[in-house]
């Protein structure tokens, strides 16, 4: 029986030692450098130009490292399944096929939802206990980019029964839209691997719509002279808008109190409306701020 224990806990080590090692704020400081998680081809927020990071989330990533006196070091996210995977991927214990594959310090762009945060599971269990959100510094929500030539004083999304409109590919607006009014948008709505690829389409007048987040559609509209770009027609919707912010392991507590301060410091003074511009894309208060 003692040998079976003793096989048991063998087994068992390298998943426990994987989610509780951690680097506290002291480590971090010293080491010189903070790991942060960003997702890949994710523009405007996080992408590879000439092989070198860019984005909004790359921006805030490179102030708070400065802020704290070490170095950046990125650590890119493939989208899994789910946001669970995805912080436990990069936050708390590391990828299911890659073991010794390092975790970052924190991660960015985390949809911030407090019933989210606290939910529980099938069990009554906490199901995100080993991680902390916080620090919200952004109000994303769905929006429809609109050639008015097209779509003329409609507003609503029946108008899509005899325009085309562009979606990504397994998206929410994807999804949305092909189930509207009992499938009858379905074969006006058009599929593309990337928004970049279904914005380029509608620049070049094929679509008369592009649906995505907000954020996403003014950067792939750029260029464009004043798009129309409003949330009309997803008034149906239980989660139009939601924010976005940050995520650390658990006890990271200490590093999360300090990024949390300094993102409330420029999400007051205007720096994250700043860093927001410089990319062509609207700050949107989290709402944190605009129900105080």
């Amino acid at each position: 029986m003692k040998a079976i224990l003793t096989l048991v806990l063998a087994l068992l080590l390298p998943f426990f030692s994987s989610i509780t090692q951690a680097r506290n704020y002291e480590d971090i400081i010293k080491s010189g450098y903070l790991v942060i998680a960003v997702y890949r081809d994710f523009p405007p927020y996080s992408s590879l130009e000439n092989d070198q990071p860019v984005g909004i989330d790359i921006d805030l990533g490179n102030k708070l490292a400065k802020s704290l006196g070490v170095e950046p070091r990125w650590f890119w996210v493939t989208p899994d399944e789910s946001l669970e995977d995805d912080l436990r991927n990069a936050v708390w214990k590391g990828h299911v096929l890659d073991a010794k594959k390092k975790k970052a310090d924190i991660m960015l762009r985390v949809p911030y939802d407090r019933e989210f945060n606290y939910g529980l599971d099938g069990y009554g269990l906490p199901r995100n206990e080993l991680v902390h959100m916080f620090g919200p510094y952004h109000q994303e929500s769905w929006a429809i980019a609109r050639d008015t030539q097209k779509t003329r004083d409609v507003r609503n999304l029946a108008i899509f029964q005899y325009e085309k409109v562009g979606v990504e590919i397994d998206s929410m607006p994807d999804n949305y839209l092909s189930g509207f009014l009992g499938g009858r948008l379905q074969k006006n709505v058009v599929h593309f691997v990337s928004l970049k690829d279904a914005a380029e389409a509608f620049k070049k007048g094929e679509l008369a719509a592009v649906t995505g987040m907000r954020s996403r559609l003014q950067w792939a509209m750029s260029g464009l002279p004043d798009p129309d770009i409003t949330g009309e027609g997803f008034e149906m919707l239980s989660r139009r808008q939601w924010d976005i912010g940050v995520a650390v392991k658990q006890d990271y507590r200490e590093l999360a109190n300090e990024v949390e301060y300094l993102i409330d410091t420029w999400v007051k003074d205007g720096s994250m409306a700043e860093i927001f511009s410089q990319h062509g894309v609207s700050f949107e208060k989290p709402s944190l701020y605009t129900e105080q």
